[in-house]
């Protein structure tokens, strides 16, 4: 499909052409600028939690310097009988993540022993055109 992969690489100026888009790029950790000419740019950008203005504050429940609530080994949040999942918590934002987790605090709440195998989520990458 003619797809091309800059790994560690920033881009410091796009110009839309007429062609498509004149795109300059330097290494991440510095050096060289290059340009290159490309039909069409995909730009990856990182995610953020909705936790803002929920009133977490209010309760006493803390958020890390990304705005993630911190919760402990078992999804407990500062307040033992709050626990937090998915999108909420530190690491990737993925439903099947969330739902594995969910599962885990219905057990422990239950009184069983709620785990969560991350080395067997997988992890994705939503691209168009599709990449494989």
């Amino acid at each position: 499909q003619g797809l091309k992969f800059k790994m560690k690489t920033k881009v410091v100026a796009t110009e839309v052409t007429d062609d498509g888009v004149k795109v300059t790029t330097e290494p991440a950790a510095g050096g060289e600028q290059t340009t290159l000419d490309a039909d069409v740019v995909l730009v990856a950008t990182g995610r953020r939690p909705y936790t803002k203005g929920l009133g977490l504050d209010n309760l006493g429940i803390s958020l890390n310097k990304q705005g993630f609530i911190e919760v402990d080994e078992h999804f407990r949040t500062q307040i033992p009988s709050i626990y937090a999942i998915g999108d909420a918590i530190p690491g990737p934002m993925l439903a099947h993540k969330a739902e594995e987790e969910g599962i885990a605090v219905a057990e422990t709440i239950a009184g069983f022993a709620g785990h969560v195998n991350y080395d067997a989520i997988p992890g994705v990458i939503y691209t168009h055109p599709e990449v494989a």
